[in-house]
């Protein structure tokens, strides 16, 4: 598997459920397109974080300890942090981030079987080839080098109105 690693229960329910009140009341636009190629630009709704959100949030002593347990995760400087809301009609293309390193971490506090929302990491070489799937866990933080093609899949119609994430890209 390439560089994927991720962490469960590492931020405490108090903490998620104030990250998850943060996470709704940011401001929100269109935009945030998966693919390079205009035929699959389909607007997402997205927000990006200023400095003090990301202070704000109180989430970042959380990524910090599982990037320094990781000793293949070596970009220290956030470029970026974003937040996902993904719909169930939504439509997600694989793509990349070639020059970051990402910490992903999954907002919502509840979810269950059937809902789906999984990431999806492909082979680098072949991207008919998944492999590795992240289920949607409240709470798991993963680390994943940016170059790996990924993709979302959107919940299912039964599930909560919004997959959110928030996604903090590092560079050196």
């Amino acid at each position: 598997m390439s560089q994927i690693t991720y962490f469960d229960n590492v931020v405490p329910t108090t903490e998620r459920m104030n990250i998850f009140k943060f996470c709704q009341s940011s401001m929100y636009q269109l935009g945030w397109y998966d693919s390079d190629d205009p035929a699959k630009f389909i607007p997402n709704l997205h927000s990006q974080w200023s400095d003090t959100d990301v202070e704000n949030s109180q989430l970042l002593p959380y990524i910090q300890n599982c990037i320094d347990q990781t000793p293949w995760f070596t970009k220290k400087r956030i470029d970026m942090t974003v937040v996902n809301l993904v719909r169930s009609n939504d439509v997600h293309t694989i793509h990349h981030h070639k020059m970051s390193q990402v910490a992903l971490y999954y907002v919502n506090l509840d979810w269950r079987d059937g809902w789906y929302g999984e990431t999806i990491f492909y082979d680098e070489l072949d991207q008919n080839k998944i492999d590795f799937t992240s289920p949607y866990i409240p709470g798991r933080i993963i680390l994943f080098d940016g170059k790996i093609p990924h993709a979302i899949r959107p919940q299912s119609v039964d599930g909560p109105k919004f997959r959110i994430t928030l996604s903090f890209f590092y560079e050196s």
